[in-house]
């Protein structure tokens, strides 16, 4: 992680701050991205990262502790992790989106995230997506949600449509063939 970076990230940990947070492979900061939806009211909730990890930054017990005092509202992933299970401590996360998720087997990391409202996956196969649903399904009287998946084995979706979660965007895109 960068010096400026880490700086930002720790003033945020004693603030208690709300930060939407980037991870790539060499923690250079991220100053933008693509965005999937197409409507541009789901575009504005997206964030650009305050703050940007490198991946070998996960394995730092500094910066997960300063993480974990922070209010994580966004997390922009932009290359592929072994692990995801950090995530299941950002409860107040609220837009996740992961590029590279090959590695991805199945998205148990999402239970007990009560405030997420959008989520885009690429690259990632995994048997249902049961705990999406109960993730997005928390706020269904809120704003619709948003998810997205692209180049994405999904052995059974239909937990969404059992859920009753209303959607702005749901995709499912394939572009390898």
């Amino acid at each position: 992680m960068q010096q400026d970076q880490f700086e930002k990230l720790i003033r945020a940990a004693e603030e208690n701050a709300y930060l939407p947070i980037g991870i790539n492979e060499d923690g250079a900061p991220v100053t933008g991205g693509f965005i999937p939806w197409e409507k541009a009211v789901s575009a504005f909730n997206m964030r650009t990262p305050k703050v940007t990890l490198a991946v070998s930054d996960l394995s730092d017990k500094s910066v997960l502790n300063a993480l974990v005092k922070c209010r994580i509202t966004g997390c922009y992933i932009f290359a592929p992790l072994d692990d995801y299970s950090f995530i299941s401590g950002f409860k107040d996360l609220w837009d996740l989106f992961v590029l590279h998720g090959g590695n991805i087997r199945d998205l148990g990391f999402l239970d007990g995230l009560s405030e997420l409202s959008m989520f885009y996956l690429e690259d990632a196969s995994v048997p249902d997506l049961e705990p999406l649903a109960r993730a997005l399904g928390n706020g269904l009287s809120g704003p619709p949600k948003c998810a997205g998946f692209r180049n994405c084995t999904i052995g059974d979706a239909s937990a969404l449509k059992r859920s009753g979660i209303r959607f702005s965007e749901l995709f499912f895109r394939n572009d390898k063939g």
